[in-house]
């Protein structure tokens, strides 16, 4: 007569621990930015076959059409710029460390998974394609315009990172505690770099051509103004204005 309330009783203790498993903060925390990247599924699946640590993949997308995906989570962005997507992922996060990559394909998961091991001892592991072992398959152009504002912000910002507008990088939760963000445009990485001061390794990594979509860098109209704002973003972090 006593087995339906205890048959009640697991079934209430099992729900409960299931709340308390998901609720409980996750190792890793992988945050992507996107906007109409059509090959983000393939990026999620790559993900999750190399990624060993349990983790979360939360997307914050500012895409026409809100895209379907399995293995993550999707979230519109209410705000605008890539860097406030960041923050709005960085709210819906439960994971210490969090782990920020771009959306089309560029960094290589498999890189991940080796800074992830580095994490353990350094605050910011970012990916750099400028140390010994990183690369970069794209052409000699945009290799050479990259490497002039990482010189740049060397000069400018003071700090001994070779490659801080990779945009790859895996970051201790207590980082962002410490430091207030207000990211204009997509370099947030480097932003979070200067003002928190923390212990940087780099990482080597091979950055990838993007498998769809088109790049804001480059010889043209919208590679000179996208140059604009990394020079303007630049000065503005060392002025304090940001």
């Amino acid at each position: 007569m006593f087995k339906p309330r205890i048959h009640r009783r697991k079934v209430l203790a099992g729900y409960i621990f299931k709340f308390f498993n998901f609720i409980k903060i996750m190792p890793v925390s992988i945050i992507i930015p996107t906007k109409n990247e059509p090959a983000i599924q393939d990026l999620v699946d790559e993900i999750n076959r190399e990624i060993r640590e349990r983790h979360e993949i939360i997307i914050v997308d500012k895409s026409d059409v809100r895209p379907k995906i399995k293995g993550a989570r999707v979230y519109t962005q209410k705000s605008d710029g890539l860097g406030n997507a960041v923050l709005e992922g960085l709210k819906a996060s439960r994971g210490d460390p969090i782990v920020i990559m771009d959306g089309d394909g560029s960094h290589d998961p498999k890189d991940l998974a080796n800074m992830l091991k580095k994490a353990k001892d350094y605050e910011i592991v970012m990916g750099s394609k400028f140390v010994p072992g990183g690369r970069a398959s794209y052409s000699f152009s945009r290799l050479l315009v990259s490497r002039v504002f990482n010189t740049l912000a060397r000069i400018i910002l003071g700090i001994g990172v070779r490659d801080s507008m990779s945009g790859f990088a895996v970051i201790r939760r207590g980082v962002f505690k410490r430091i207030a963000l207000r990211p204009k445009g997509f370099k947030i990485v480097i932003e979070t770099v200067f003002k928190s001061k923390a212990n940087v390794f780099e990482h080597p990594i091979t950055f990838r051509e993007r498998k769809a979509g088109k790049s804001k860098v480059g010889f043209n109209l919208r590679g000179l103004r996208e140059a604009w704002r990394i020079l303007s973003l630049l000065v503005n972090l060392r002025l304090g204005r940001y």
